[in-house]
């Protein structure tokens, strides 16, 4: 278990949220996210539904671009 410090912010099928730590069982098992959302709601997700947003005063803006259900 890794606690995030600072913080990360992410995307997740739920919206937007607050990353404070990742868990990694090992090769067979995919990384969880711990992620604070609104509300003080904190949920797990596997690392293939988390969107880390990229920092726009590097010059490419807000690159995430959520995968939906269409």
């Amino acid at each position: 278990m890794l606690q995030l410090n600072p913080t990360i912010d992410v995307w997740t099928p739920l919206g937007d949220g607050e990353a404070m730590f990742i868990i990694d069982y090992g090769v067979n098992v995919n990384t969880v996210w711990v992620v604070r959302l609104p509300g003080g709601i904190i949920k797990h997700f596997y690392s293939d539904d988390v969107r880390i947003y990229d920092n726009p005063m590097n010059g490419n803006g807000w690159d995430i671009k959520p995968k939906t259900n269409d």
